[in-house]
């Protein structure tokens, strides 16, 4: 078919990259993201028509070497090892500690893929750093360093048990059983609990980090995107963590981001005001936190601020059932309808701000894999835009817009349903 054949997919390609080419392009910032996506779509089409079915089914097989070499090379700091000189295999692996067999394979396979240049060409064995290699560097400002240890150590053996998990009924029926990283880990409950216990702390700690260098790609527009500063405040951040979000909102509009309520369990909500104490005092006066469980039986029980004009709840509902979302949607909606009449004549109608990665139809690679990571290490669920808004209109809420932006999470918009 002339739609599917490599020459006319080709074309297309060709003609997007050259939308993004220059100065002269008038794509807007979002037709220029969306064009990016597109390239990415089109260049695996075309690499799976040209391959066809084997030979590109057991390139996506043995794709898991390929993450094991990256985990081994940055693992073992090779990438700050090669500093900005330039260092013979026997040299690095040397200073690693391993021997030069590993090491090598490791190396010839991420210079298949770009990263470091073989001074001399193929075979000489000599190594320098380049654009790619650099956030292998652990100080770079752009270091990938955390989140390849955390996908390539944690999500890749949790991943590994999949088939395991899902024969041993892992969230069947509603219910969370064991996920991946119980069986890969060996040990029983929620992974947070795990990565808070005194022998796991670092685990926590880089997985913390991981998630900041995966969002800063990833998300990183979503604070210039939408407009935070016309949001009424004070805004309840729900599982806000320790206000990551905040402190980039706050240092994007200094004079006008709106006050925010971090709220989140008691251990993290002390860890947030750790965190902001360190922040500058403007910021600090604008922000406050709070303690709870956002699925206790009562109002009283969640400790959720109640009344206030705006609630947000982000990259939370993952992690949690249909039936535990709902709970937790629910909950909002009874705090945020509670009390403050005042409040309300002042704002009108509360809003309920979601900001979730979603399953759609234009969504790259990053989101799909990342729907399995989710899955494997938490029994957690990435959801298409239908059904989230379904969990929401079980809550009590109505869909008022889903807006898109540059980056693999939307933002829905929803109110009561009913005041």
């Amino acid at each position: 078919m002339a739609a599917t054949s490599p020459v006319s997919l080709a074309e297309e390609l060709l003609k997007t990259v050259k939308s993004l080419e220059g100065q002269g392009s008038r794509l807007s910032p979002q037709q220029a993201y969306d064009a990016t996506r597109r390239v990415e779509t089109l260049t695996d089409k075309i690499k799976r028509t040209v391959l066809g079915p084997l030979e590109y089914t057991i390139q996506i097989a043995e794709s898991c070497h390929e993450s094991a070499a990256l985990r081994f090379v940055t693992e073992l700091g090779v990438a700050d090892a090669i500093g900005d000189d330039v260092k013979t295999l026997s040299e690095i692996s040397q200073q690693a500690g391993v021997g030069t067999l590993y090491l090598g394979i490791a190396m010839s396979c991420l210079v298949a893929h770009g990263y470091f240049e073989e001074v001399d060409g193929f075979g000489s064995r000599v190594y320098k750093n380049n654009a790619m290699s650099n956030i292998l560097r652990a100080h770079s400002d752009d270091t990938f360093c955390s989140a390849i240890g955390f996908v390539c150590d944690d999500s890749f053996k949790a991943a590994a048990h999949l088939v395991e998990t899902a024969r041993a009924g892992g969230n069947k029926g509603g219910k969370k059983g064991k996920s991946g990283a119980n069986l890969a880990f060996g040990f029983e409950g929620p992974l947070f609990e795990w990565y808070s216990g005194p022998a796991q702390v670092w685990r926590g700690q880089r997985m913390g980090r991981a998630m900041q260098q995966l969002h800063k790609m990833a998300n990183g527009n979503v604070v210039t995107d939408f407009d935070w500063c016309a949001l009424d405040g004070p805004v309840v951040d729900v599982g806000g963590g320790i206000g990551s979000l905040e402190m980039t909102v706050m240092k994007t509009f200094p004079d006008t981001a709106p006050p925010f309520i971090i709220f989140d369990i008691a251990e993290t909500s002390a860890d947030a005001r750790k965190a902001w104490s360190a922040q500058p005092p403007a910021a600090q006066a604008r922000v406050s936190f709070a303690a709870g469980d956002f699925l206790a039986s009562t109002l009283e029980g969640t400790g959720l601020p109640r009344g206030q004009p705006t609630y947000l709840i982000r990259h939370v509902l993952h992690d949690w059932t249909d039936d535990e979302a709902v709970g937790i949607l629910s909950n909002v909606r009874i705090a945020m309808l509670a009390s403050n009449e005042g409040a309300r004549k002042a704002h009108g109608r509360p809003k309920l701000l979601l900001c979730e990665m979603l399953l759609q139809e234009r969504s790259g690679r990053f989101v799909y894999t990342t729907s399995v990571q989710a899955l494997a290490l938490n029994n957690g669920k990435t959801r298409t835009e239908a059904e989230m808004v379904g969990l929401l209109e079980r809550a009590g809420f109505k869909v008022v817009k889903v807006h898109a932006m540059r980056a693999v999470d939307s933002i829905i918009e929803a109110t009561p349903a009913e005041l």
